[in-house]
């Protein structure tokens, strides 16, 4: 890579932009908060008892997919942000080394990967739902191909997004695509789109159908595990909910402001392009929602079960108490009034 004073100056105003510097401070330390995150998430995940194991595989899958993310991140652009405060002389001395650039790929495919977390998971739940008799000791092998088929369909979709020429000659900053072929970057954003529009009338379909299967339940002669199987469903269900929603929102929002980046981005100057590109992709800010909603789902379901323990069942057992004390005091005033022939 040839460098002139050009080039030099560029990567110096670059390096100096007061906003690009306040972006990559912020999404750096957003990237270091997902770290304790993902690691207590897949521990809580592992020893879940109430998420079936080809859940777990794919929640685990998607664990491993956003802390492999932030790492990358935080080694792609937190080194390009203590590279611009730190001492320097020249611009020519902050250009990225390419072959730290090259981790973007590991960035790109993980990201992939987790925008496509709820789809597999419609999968999965429609295996469950409709094999609910016997998956709770069976079918684990599911989880092993589905896993695959996540890990496939996320490289698939890097592949289309990383096809075209080798980009920019000069690499001012760490791109996340070496593409520029801007119809076949679009490609992937839509698909993952399209996945999502899938996902959510999927989503409510099972919800629907499982209900209907546990009021049926009640009515004819199911077995434990059948019971418990519809349970496991319901439960995994709930939390597939909010991944879904807070995903989707995610995505859209993804799609709506890359699509805006491609139209405005020849009116910006480089640092101001690349610091918009790094709030688009604010992958680390969108794991931090999704935790904190599952957290106060969770907690949710803690209170309710602590408020049914603590209330509904004392004053069950009460009533029933009552009831037997009552039938007891009236069977004993009629024992009274029997006459006994002598």
């Amino acid at each position: 890579m040839s460098l002139n004073e050009t080039d030099c100056q560029i990567m110096a105003e670059i390096a100096t932009s007061s906003f690009l510097r306040t972006v990559l401070s912020t999404t750096t330390f957003l990237c270091i908060c997902c770290i304790p995150f993902c690691l207590n998430f897949a521990w809580l995940i592992i020893h879940e008892t109430r998420l079936h194991f080809n859940s777990k595989c794919i929640f685990v899958t998607f664990n491993i997919s956003v802390l492999v993310h932030v790492s990358v991140r935080i080694i792609l652009h937190g080194k390009d942000f203590l590279n611009y405060v730190g001492p320097w002389q020249n611009g020519c001395e902050l250009f990225p080394d390419r072959s730290r650039c090259d981790l973007r790929k590991l960035y790109k495919l993980s990201a992939f990967a987790i925008e496509v977390t709820p789809f597999v998971l419609t999968v999965e739940r429609f295996i469950a739902t409709f094999r609910a008799s016997n998956y709770e000791n069976r079918y684990k092998w599911c989880g092993g191909l589905l896993t695959g088929f996540h890990v496939c369909l996320s490289m698939f979709l890097f592949s289309l997004h990383s096809s075209g020429k080798a980009g920019k000659a000069i690499i001012y900053y760490c791109w996340v695509s070496s593409t520029d072929n801007q119809s076949m970057r679009t490609i992937p954003i839509l698909i993952v789109v399209v996945s999502q529009l899938i996902t959510i009338p999927g989503l409510l379909y099972l919800l629907r159908k499982n209900e209907r299967f546990r009021a049926l339940s009640f009515q004819k002669r199911s077995t434990l595990s059948q019971r418990y199987q519809l349970s496991e469903n319901l439960q995994t269900l709930t939390k597939f909910r909010i991944v879904s929603a807070v995903t989707w929102t995610f995505v859209t929002y993804n799609a709506a402001a890359t699509f805006g980046v491609y139209l405005f981005s020849d009116a910006w100057s480089y640092a101001e392009e690349f610091a918009v590109i790094e709030i688009v992709h604010c992958l680390p800010l969108y794991y931090l929602i999704l935790a904190a909603c599952l957290i106060i789902e969770d907690k949710k379901h803690r209170n309710q079960n602590i408020i049914k323990v603590n209330n509904y069942e004392p004053q069950y057992f009460n009533h029933l108490q009552a009831f037997f004390d009552e039938a007891f005091e009236i069977v004993k005033s009629r024992s009274r009034k029997v006459k006994i022939p002598k």
